[in-house]
């Protein structure tokens, strides 16, 4: 949608003064005229004097092209009595703001260069009009506006500008983006030579510790674009855990891969970190690699978030953060290629306890704590915070539901309860 161009202060066409102020408007417009490259030097100097971010001789260059071509336009228009919405940016003027952003000259240089320029050039216009022979209150009614026309063309070409340098930000973004994807993906598929100049070009060291990810968002609407809440999240993950970089790669509009690089002895990530960053976005999912080593570790460790990204997938428990290095979680992502049989496996193995309903699901949970410490009622019940008889009472409930002793199998039920506690109804009966 095209938003209109305010009027501000403007004389309105038609009203009864509306042709005075227009004579009077060119008459002040053909004495700027005749001063243009003194108004040119002054505003340069003003801009100068007050942005830090043009110490480049050829970025100096461009903003001169860019403010004489705004004087131009602006004396041109006046002169004629041209609307501002009728107004054509000067092609410096577009020039220049894409040339900022190619240089990654913060935004607000270019606002403020707009802000010091006009500052300058009404003070010329106030100038010229205090010469002009009418009475005071056709002189203040001249003042306010010339005054409401400025600003309403430098509102209009800041929008103009502003917006091609966001444009051309976000397509450098873009192809910046495109390059560390294919690197990043011939860095994995260990293609010969993928890893030269990887830092150079991605900003990444391959040669430190890395922790690899798999982050998403969950539900995902497919004609949404999720990439910045993501690079916003691994950003926070990566100023929270105190990592020493941060790779970060799309993979489609609710996906992507991430890095968190750990310097040379920055061990993995702090759950506790990540927890509470997640906790702030709770549609998020993450699954963490294990800590890796130079190129070797780099893949290693995303061939693992891959795998607990898998388990997380085929669980749908809700659960945020999977983590490779978690207890089983490894094995279970092995076991994931054949889930009928999988499903059937605990099924054979637990009997009974492999019902989806509370009941089973309370005594699966009593007796994988109480199998995990070594067998210990006491234990079991501390860490349950249950009484050590109602332990008791439910080992022995799921003994007799299950129909054999629980030390015989012992290495598969173990196994059955924790494939259970991870993948969930997608296992049971």
């Amino acid at each position: 949608m095209n938003e209109q161009v305010p009027r501000r202060r403007t004389v309105a066409p038609g009203s009864p003064e509306a042709a005075t102020i227009t004579r009077l408007t060119a008459l002040v417009a053909e004495r700027l005229q005749r001063r243009h490259d003194e108004i040119n030097a002054s505003m340069n100097d003003a801009i100068e004097h007050s942005i830090a971010d043009l110490d480049d001789p050829e970025l100096r260059d461009m903003l001169h092209a860019s403010v004489d071509g705004n004087i131009a336009t602006i004396l041109h228009m006046l002169h004629n009595d041209i609307p501002v919405d009728h107004a054509q940016p000067a092609t410096a003027a577009i020039e220049y703001a894409v040339r900022l952003a190619q240089r990654k000259v913060p935004a607000t240089s270019l606002r403020r260069a707009y802000h010091f320029g006009s500052d300058d050039l009404l003070a010329q216009i106030f100038e010229e009009v205090r010469t002009i022979e009418v009475d005071p209150d056709t002189r203040l009614r001249l003042l306010h506006h010339l005054a409401g026309w400025l600003h309403s063309y430098v509102d209009w070409i800041s929008r103009l500008v502003l917006d091609a340098y966001e444009d051309e930000r976000r397509q450098m973004e873009e192809r910046s983006a495109s390059i560390a994807a294919s690197l990043v993906r011939g860095v994995l598929d260990d293609v010969p030579g993928a890893h030269h100049g990887f830092a150079e070009r991605t900003g990444y060291r391959l040669e430190q510790q890395h922790v690899a990810a798999v982050m998403w968002i969950a539900p995902s609407n497919l004609g949404v674009d999720h990439t910045e809440r993501l690079r916003s999240l691994a950003a926070n993950l990566a100023k929270a855990t105190g990592c020493a970089g941060l790779l970060f790669t799309a993979v489609d509009r609710s996906t992507a891969w991430v890095w968190f690089g750990r310097g040379g002895h920055g061990g993995g990530l702090d759950r506790s970190a990540v927890d509470s960053v997640l906790a702030e976005d709770l549609d998020t999912g993450i699954a963490l690699g294990r800590l890796g080593h130079d190129v070797t570790g780099f893949r290693a460790s995303h061939r693992q978030a891959e795998a607990a990204r898998d388990v997380a997938s085929v669980a749908r428990t809700g659960r945020q953060l999977t983590a490779y290095g978690d207890r089983a979680v490894a094995v279970v992502a092995m076991l994931l290629t054949d889930m009928d049989a999988l499903a059937a496996w605990v099924a054979d193995v637990l009997g009974p306890l492999a019902a989806d309903t509370e009941q089973a699901e309370r005594l699966r949970g009593t007796l994988l704590e109480f199998l995990a410490n070594g067998g210990s009622y006491q234990t079991a019940a501390h860490h349950l915070l249950l009484h050590r008889n109602t332990v008791k009472y439910r080992i022995e409930r799921a003994a007799a539901l299950r129909g054999r002793p629980l030390d015989q199998d012992r290495l598969d039920l173990e196994l059955a309860l924790e494939v259970v506690r991870l993948l969930g109804a997608a296992v049971l009966s």
